[in-house]
């Protein structure tokens, strides 16, 4: 199987600049350390949004700067549609955690009547919308979008806002592009009492960390896999933030009692040696916030070993 490496260099629903550069510091890794992985793979590199930064945002105070996301989600929806119809892997790399938005809708654009499990492996439950938000920054909410669900909150967003979250909502199709029951989270340790409750609500499917130190992570591999059974696809969505901050603080937004490499690497191996797994994103590195590039040379070690197993799939 080819494998393509897409860059989705947008920042516009973090809260800290610098996400933008996380494809650029995994080059500058690769250069220094003699890793062949951008020769492993094409690129394809997306025009970004990020100019809406400058802008005032007074129109969608809960939803920071959505206008931009719009433009930016539907063009990648589409890249990752075209690979997936040619039977190409893509690795999409952001950016902040906003970029699945688009990336999982191009999933469900690819396969409009499969069911799409996702694997969430994140510190965070993304599960916020603009009635919920705390911060009003995109990058927690992408779940509550793909699933379609919506808790109401001590937020009352603009119709602008409500607007554009609606376009988002159907970037590829008008329906809920994954099930509560067709995601898993893993590394979960840090949400609201709102995203607690749709958690709990609907039953969603939490591996922490601590669950996975003691059955191992081939073991949460496995059980994912087992829960995700009736799924025809899956996409996996790997947040650096998931990783304990003693290996890098290069994230905008670290938690303590993280992921460890080798688990890491052990999950990604282990989830694209599925032949049902069919994209991955990786995002929110961001070097600003990093000395010596650390995050980038370590999650480095974590992509390396995948192409070797997607190319021979």
């Amino acid at each position: 199987m080819d494998v393509r490496l897409i860059e989705a260099a947008s920042e516009i629903g973090a809260g800290t600049r610098g996400t933008s550069m996380g494809m650029s510091a995994l080059r500058v890794a690769a250069w220094k350390n003699g890793s062949e992985l951008f020769g492993h793979a094409e690129e394809s590199i997306l025009h970004d949004e990020n100019d809406v930064l400058y802008e005032d945002d007074k129109d969608s105070p809960n939803a920071h700067h959505i206008d931009g996301l719009i433009r930016f989600e539907s063009d990648l929806a589409y890249e990752v549609y075209k690979y997936l119809r040619n039977n190409v892997f893509p690795i999409v790399i952001g950016g902040d955690h906003s970029i699945a938005i688009g990336s999982v809708s191009g999933t469900k654009m690819a396969f409009p009547n499969e069911r799409i499990g996702v694997v969430w492996i994140d510190a965070h439950a993304d599960l916020h919308s603009p009635w919920t938000t705390p911060s009003g920054n995109v990058h927690g909410m992408p779940l509550a979008l793909l699933m379609n669900i919506e808790m109401k909150g001590q937020n009352r967003p603009k119709m602008f806002t409500l607007d554009v979250w609606d376009r988002l909502r159907k970037i590829g199709s008008s329906g809920p592009k994954v099930l509560p029951q067709d995601l898993v989270f893993i590394g979960l340790r840090d949400f609201e009492e709102a995203e607690k409750a749709i958690i709990e609500e609907h039953k969603i499917k939490v591996i922490t960390v601590a669950d996975l130190r003691k059955k191992g992570a081939k073991a949460a591999v496995a059980e994912t896999l087992a829960h995700l059974s009736t799924c025809d696809k899956i996409h996996v969505s790997f947040d650096v933030d998931s990783l304990d901050p003693t290996i890098s603080v290069g994230t905008g937004t670290p938690v303590p009692d993280g992921l460890f490499l080798d688990e890491a690497r052990e999950l990604l191996t282990g989830f694209c040696a599925e032949p049902k797994t069919v994209t991955l994103d990786v995002v929110e590195i961001n070097p600003a916030l990093d000395t010596g590039n650390a995050m980038a040379e370590n999650v480095l070690t974590v992509l390396e070993p995948l192409f070797p197993i997607l190319r021979s799939r």
